[in-house]
């Protein structure tokens, strides 16, 4: 039975618009000041290296021009968006982590909702991560295993484990609708909807803490409108070069990007880690048939008035991707589920009852990816058309604008900075920024494949993110990213012909061809014991920054102190 209090009747979660209205603010008056400048060159024949210019050069050129300065002032609309998300959050962290505290305080000693935990796999098992999951210090909880494996060695592994540990197994006759028909499959089903209160989603490598119930459902009881809660995760469990270099960025992501779109954006469930209402499961119909099923159910449970709020005090651990293999299929499957996103959701993003900065955050965090192909055609302008039609650029644009455009372009790495430079033995971090740079760098490649792949009507296909790896040898590598190095090489030749300097294309070049190192970095693996020292050492540095887990485990402490 579920118990009722007055937090659970008087208060609900309320988001604030004033982050968004500084965004654009500062967004105004740098765009304002960069196209007054730009303006000049509209119609201005001085911009042209050929004396003879004729009327239609003139036109062409000047749309190109609207357009290349259209496609920078979004630029820097995402620049200005991460620049403003970070300090922001640096400097309100702890007057937003004691928000948090009258949740933590919610007493549910008496709770005794049915809860289900739902375990997804699908050939990557993984025992040890459930087992940990099932020590949840609350009784009244089942757990089902959804197993979509066509491995049989996968599955005789799941029935030997259900069988140990008394779980049931549910399989279905085929995949339609990937993790989210997966899902829906058995959560649809009369047996679920009468007999629980609540859906905890756990991925394969999914660890959650033994208080994960009880602290979840404080947040529920706590604010009335809450229909998922999305806990707070941390990288743990690596076991190459490759997972410990990179690691860090999902323990720095979470707490800052997540609390601020509790608060001022649009917060979101993230695939794992995360518990469901009920009601909002089913008011929202389930989770839609796509890649990006996670975004989807929480704009459905949004059009029903449920929001997601995201717990900092509730820490999960998941496992990075093992390997540069790894790490580039989970971002195609990233870059086609968003695409597809965009198709279906962009008119009811429009219509739908959300706050216009909620719909404005949904644009500039889901809309990037795909938005790759533009970026090239926009590379494309600059390396090909200006020069044909004889626009010298430097006549067009301003010394000072390459200021913002540079340190818009590392705005991504802003948080990684500011959460590990003085963190981080000096040595380390500079690896690790410079390498994040060639990984996320040497995406440029998948993100515009899938992206064009989209949009001339591929279907978006859910790829599991693989959990095992391989000795990477240099013929395998040079196979895995051919088309990185020859889409580099071509970009090289093209930047060489047009404007006779490598400068325009040199990161995205770099980039392409130095991903074939980060292929090498998951072949030098480490033992358990030196495993678990870095953990935790990373984990304490987080957990240290993280000023709501901090007062959770105190009042924990308290807690147990009372009643000793």
């Amino acid at each position: 039975m579920r118990i009722k209090n007055s937090h659970q009747i008087s208060k609900t979660i309320k988001k604030n618009p004033i982050l968004y209205l500084t965004l654009i603010f500062v967004w105004i008056i740098l765009t304002g000041v960069f196209w007054h400048f730009m303006s000049r060159a509209f119609g201005n024949d001085g911009i042209f290296t050929n004396a003879n210019v004729t009327t239609p050069q003139r036109i062409i050129a000047t749309v190109l021009i609207a357009f290349n300065s259209i496609f920078i002032s979004y630029f820097w609309l995402n620049g200005v968006k991460d620049l403003i998300y970070v300090v922001w959050y640096i400097f309100a962290k702890k007057h937003l982590s004691k928000q948090y505290y009258d949740i933590i305080n919610t007493d549910v000693s008496r709770a005794n909702d049915r809860i289900l935990l739902v375990y997804c796999t699908c050939n990557d098992f993984d025992g040890n991560a459930l087992r940990a999951c099932l020590r949840q210090k609350y009784q009244n909880y089942d757990v089902v295993i959804l197993d979509d494996s066509s491995s049989p060695a996968y599955k005789n592994k799941i029935d030997q484990f259900a069988k140990r540990h008394n779980i049931k197994v549910v399989r279905r006759p085929d995949r339609t609708g990937f993790k989210a028909g997966n899902i829906n499959h058995y959560l649809m089903t009369d047996e679920c909807r009468q007999n629980y209160d609540y859906f905890v989603i756990l991925d394969s490598d999914e660890i959650i803490p033994d208080n994960y119930i009880t602290e979840c459902l404080k947040y529920f009881y706590a604010k009335s409108n809450i229909g998922i809660v999305q806990a707070n995760h941390i990288s743990t469990r690596n076991k190459n070069f490759f997972m410990k270099l990179f690691h860090i960025g999902v323990n720095s992501h979470w707490p800052t990007y997540q609390t601020m779109k509790h608060f001022y954006g649009f917060s979101t469930m993230l695939g794992h880690g995360a518990m469901i209402k009920n009601e909002c499961y089913y008011a929202a119909g389930g989770f839609p048939n796509l890649v990006a099923e996670d975004l989807c159910l929480s704009i459905e449970a949004r059009n029903q008035d449920f929001l997601v709020a995201f717990a900092p005090n509730i820490l999960c651990s998941e496992a990075y991707p093992i390997d540069y293999v790894a790490f580039k299929k989970r971002h195609s499957k990233w870059t086609q589920g968003n695409l597809e996103f965009i198709k279906k959701y962009t008119g009811k993003i429009i219509h739908s009852k959300m706050k216009w900065y909620e719909k404005m955050d949904i644009v500039l965090f889901t809309y990037n990816l795909p938005l790759t192909a533009l970026f090239a055609f926009y590379l494309f302008l600059n390396l090909i058309f200006f020069p044909a039609l004889h626009i010298n650029l430097t006549s067009v644009y301003q010394t000072w604008m390459i200021i913002p455009t540079v340190v818009f372009f590392f705005s991504p790495t802003f948080n990684d900075i500011f959460t590990w430079l003085f963190r981080l033995n000096p040595l380390r971090f500079l690896l690790y920024f410079f390498a994040t740079i060639i990984l996320y760098g040497s995406m440029f490649t998948t993100s515009l494949v899938s992206a064009v792949l989209g949009a001339f009507g591929k279907k978006a296909k859910f790829i599991v993110t693989p959990k095992t790896t391989q000795k990477m040898s240099l013929g395998f590598a040079l196979k895995f990213q051919f088309k990185e190095i020859v889409f580099s090489t071509l970009l090289l030749i093209i930047s060489l012909i047009f404007t006779h300097s490598i400068f325009p294309v040199i990161i995205i070049v770099a980039t392409g061809y130095l991903s074939l190192c980060l292929l090498f970095f998951s072949n030098h693996t480490y033992p358990a014991k030196q495993i678990k020292v870095d953990d935790k050492r990373t984990t304490s540095t987080t957990i240290k920054i993280n000023t709501a887990y901090n007062y959770a485990q105190r009042q924990l402490r308290r807690r147990r102190k009372t009643v000793i």
